[in-house]
């Protein structure tokens, strides 16, 4: 039996690919707000989603791991924390737990912000899901998870 294995090697300096995704990160956010304010919910949601996820792949990446293609890089980011590979002082590791809970919660909106819900008798459009008080609510967490991010990143020695 033979195993395959692969090593991703960072060629990119930790620190410049860490804020690479946070600079991504925020113009999604940009683009969340742009929508919000021209009543496309839906598209406003998917952006936050957008930024959640890239902000969370530059802490991974800043940790010194490497986030993989995922949607949910969240889990990713938890599963380090729970295997014990990050040591961090108390306070930091609260700050991680605080950003992995506020972007699982919009990576859980998944394909709703763009393709609805589809039941047996038709789809409901994301129009029909998200209106301006929710997609208020989630884009302020996909702030709070850039302010977050942005602090960890911008406090670790990498």
């Amino acid at each position: 039996m033979s195993f395959a294995f692969s090593l991703t090697v960072l060629f990119v300096p930790v620190t410049r690919k860490a804020l690479d995704w946070l600079s991504m990160a925020e113009e999604d956010l940009d683009d969340s707000d742009a929508d919000l304010r021209e009543g496309r919910y839906g598209s406003s949601v998917f952006h936050a989603e957008l930024s959640a996820q890239k902000c969370v792949k530059g802490v991974i990446v800043a940790l010194g791991f490497e986030p993989g293609k995922t949607h949910r890089p969240s889990l990713v980011l938890r599963g380090l924390m729970i295997g014990g590979l990050i040591e961090l002082p108390e306070e930091e590791m609260r700050l991680l737990d605080r950003l992995v809970s506020l972007s699982l919660v919009l990576e859980d909106q998944g394909v709703a912000p763009r393709y609805g819900w589809e039941t047996i008798d038709r789809v409901i459009k994301p129009s029909e899901i998200y209106d301006e008080e929710k997609t208020h609510l989630l884009v302020a967490n996909a702030r709070e998870v850039f302010r977050i991010a942005k602090q960890i990143i911008e406090g670790l020695d990498c």
